[in-house]
Parts: structure tokens; sequence; C-alpha cells
């Protein structure tokens, strides 16, 4: 049996789990009560005319049907003075830092001369940073995430600066308009910390995290991010992105999807301006409109376990002697002595050990430990996977993935091997002396 020499910086592997939980839901009927209607022009110069909720309700343009919120624009009349009916939804709340994640079954379909979008931004706008999640324009299939901020930033290898943004445009066939609402819609989520802003989107029937829509969502387990925006030292994200409402908005025209209107030959071919196409043709736009089963805003709340492990185990034998050191990130580490004695635990931590020290001593935890940053596999061992990563900060974190030990059943059936009956039993025994070992270090704590 194999295992592995887990090293910090110090020595030390650092057991962490960042934990979010719900700040704030909008769902159901409580899902308009939580956003203003937006009723001035538009800021993109676009051919709409937001509505307050009165009206919105007198037309029609929102209702909430068994849990899920639906609201469109006005697609029944032709359009005059600002342009075509619509809503726009602000949040009361305006948040820093966070887990956004949005359940929707259907957006604005991909229709000539409509720019739908789903972003936050704050006051002062582009001071205080903006952050577009869903974006696109006209006849797009592909969704467009941009970063906004003023001066200093730069992300994504592009210049954050002003209108253009650092765009990231995911090749995705079913994350935007038309194509999202056929495959039955998905999930967005957006996670915003003070190193970076990554955003993932999932199919609804196809790799959607279990815990995404649950109350303690662990975005270190889902992969990696549709788009990434990792801040550093070309952009400080703190100082570029703070109070920001999440919005919602069904635009017209205006300087993006009128501005392109002559390079769409499918639009351009239907009439000679936005403007023309979008107040003459309320037909087109029935298919204009967003179903959301629920918005969620988590909060981090912060790191749970206290403890600082080092796991320096032997080989139980010549033969199996083979063991691999698993280097922290820090050249600074230095790889601690070894024995041939029974496995050692040793925890630096003066803060009381984490719950399942107590609660289940036999066992390391029985799910993978969330880690800060993207994970590595390195090695695999009979207990589990190893990977080793790094934090934003610098620090090195080792994480250990366990697996299922086989049961007392499998043990006894008579087609168990040899090699795997002794390889259960040295597992016992390991337990047996973490259980120890960890009642005795519980004891000092």
């Amino acid at each position: 049996m194999h295992f592995s020499h887990l090293l910090l910086a110090s020595g030390l592997a650092k057991l962490a789990l960042a934990v979010y939980s719900v700040k704030d839901e909008y769902s159901g009927d409580n899902f308009f009560n939580m956003f203003n209607f937006d009723t001035f022009d538009d800021p993109t110069h676009g051919y709409v005319n937001y509505v307050d909720q009165a009206t919105a309700q007198s037309q029609d343009l929102f209702n909430v049907s068994n849990g899920q919120v639906t609201w469109g624009v006005d697609h029944g009349s032709i359009a005059s003075g600002r342009g075509r009916n619509s809503i726009r939804l602000t949040s009361k709340a305006q948040y820093t830092h966070g887990l956004v994640v949005l359940d929707l079954t259907h957006m604005p379909a991909s229709i000539c001369g409509t720019w739908p979008a789903f972003w936050m931004t704050g006051p002062n706008w582009p001071n205080s940073g903006e952050i577009d999640i869903i974006e696109g324009v006209n006849t797009g299939s592909q969704n467009q995430m941009t970063m906004h901020t003023n001066g200093g930033c730069s992300l994504a290898g592009n210049d954050c600066q002003g209108n253009l943004g650092c765009p990231i445009k995911p090749q995705q066939d079913n994350n935007y308009g038309t194509n999202l609402n056929n495959a039955g819609g998905g999930v967005y989520a957006m996670e915003w910390t003070s190193g970076q802003i990554n955003i993932w989107y999932f199919p609804r029937n196809h790799g959607l995290p279990s815990d995404s829509l649950g109350p303690n969502p662990n975005p270190s387990l889902w992969g990696p991010a549709t788009a990434s925006f990792v801040g550093g030292s070309g952009c400080d994200i703190d100082q570029h992105f703070q109070n920001n409402n999440i919005i919602f908005d069904t635009t017209f025209c205006g300087d993006w999807a009128g501005g392109v209107w002559g390079q769409d030959s499918t639009c351009s071919a239907l009439a000679g301006s936005c403007q023309d196409y979008v107040q003459n043709h309320p037909e087109a736009f029935a298919e204009a409109y967003w179903t959301v089963n629920s918005l969620k805003v988590y909060q981090d709340n912060g790191a749970l376990a206290a403890a600082a492990v080092k796991i320096a185990t032997p080989a139980t034998s010549s033969a199996e002697a083979s063991s691999v050191t698993v280097q922290p990130s820090s050249s600074s580490a230095q790889e601690p002595a070894t024995s041939s004695a029974s496995p050692l635990i040793e925890s630096t931590t003066t803060a009381s050990p984490p719950s399942w020290f107590t609660t289940q001593p036999p066992q390391l935890p029985t799910s993978t430990l969330p880690m800060p940053a993207q994970n590595n596999p390195t090695h695999t061992y009979t207990h589990g996977e190893v990977f080793e990563t790094t934090s934003p900060d610098g620090i090195g974190y080792v994480e250990i993935e366990p697996r299922q030990a086989p049961t007392e059943e499998r043990v006894n059936d008579t087609t168990t091997t040899s090699e795997e009956r002794e390889r259960v039993e040295k597992s016992r025994k390991v337990s047996r002396h973490l259980h120890r070992h960890l009642h005795h270090l519980h004891g000092h704590s």
C-alpha cells in the first residue's frame, strides 16, 4: 500500500472548506418585489420604451405561474415614441463578491433587432465595473461574456476600459438565444472574488453539477469555468468592481444591435434599418421573453477547516516502498523526515479541529475538499486522488479525494482475491491508528 508525503510551504497541508450559503433568492411571487422597474431612456440609445410595473402588468408583459417567472416585450402593436415597450429590471440590492446562479428555461430568442442582457454594474459607470454574464444581438447564436471597467484594468488579454471591454465568446452551441431555448435552458453561474471573476454555463440536460442549485454550491468542484477573468498585476479586481446591481433588460437596435444591422445579411434583408423593422413588425418579437426558475445570490462564509495536517506514511514493505512526494507550490518547502514507524499525523493549529476529526474519526472526509484554485491531478493512491493547487495568495494547498473502500460483505465474499483482503486489512489498521492518534490530538486541543 502506497501513501504520499503531503507538503505545504511549511510542510503542512491546509484543509479548507469554503462554504457558500444563500443570501438572496429571487423566485416566484417574490421575484419582482426585489427589483425596480426602470423607466429612464436607454443608456445604449436603443429603440425601446422601458415601462413601470403597473404599465407592464396592465399590458400582460409579465406573470408568475407554478413558481416560474416570465416577462417579455410588447409584440402586438406598432411601436412609437421612444420605441417598443419592454421591461428593464434592476435589483434593489447591491453586491460585492459572491456567487450568482441563474436557472432559466428561456431567454429572448435570436431575433433581428433584439439586444437582451443579464448583467451587473454599479454606480457611476464604469468606475464600479460591469459584469456581462449573458449578452448578444440580432441572430447571434453564442453568448458573449464581457468585463467593463475604468482605466488600469486588463483581463483575458484585453484592456477592459470603456464600451469594448474584455470579451470572451465561448464556442458553445447552446448557451444563447434560440439554441439555449431549444435545449430547455440551463444554468449560468458567476463567482466573484478578490482574485478573479469566473462564469460557468451548464446546459440543463448535460453536465449540470448536482449542487449548483442547492443551498451550499461549491464552484471549486465544477471544473474549468466557461470564461475566466483572472486579476493580479493587470487588474485589481476589488479596485475596479464593487457595489453592483443585477440587471435584466431587453432593448432593441441601439449602439450594438443597430450598429451591426447592415453586417447581418439575414437582418438587413428584412428592412433598411433596425428601427424600421422593430417599429413595424411586432409579431417578430413574440419569443423575446425571459422565463426564470430562480435567481440566487450566495455569499462566502469563509473557510471552515481550522487544522493544518501533515501526513507521512511509509510503505508497508520494501516491495511497496515507492511512495511519491507531492511538492508544494512554494519553493521554500522542505520535506519532513520520515520513518519506518507507524503513520504519523501532526497538527500545528491552535484552533479546534474540524468537526470530522471527532464525528468521523476512522476515515478521511468523504468528499473532495474544495480548494480556492483549479485542481490539477497528480498521482493516484490506494486511498484516492491527491491534488496539488495554489490559492490566489500564493499558498500551496493539497487536496485528497478518498475512494470507497471495499465493504465488509465484499471482504467476506469467497470471490475476493487475497491481495484485496490484504489491502483492506491494512487499510483498517491505518484507520484504527488514525483514530487513536486523532482522539489523542483532540483531547489536547
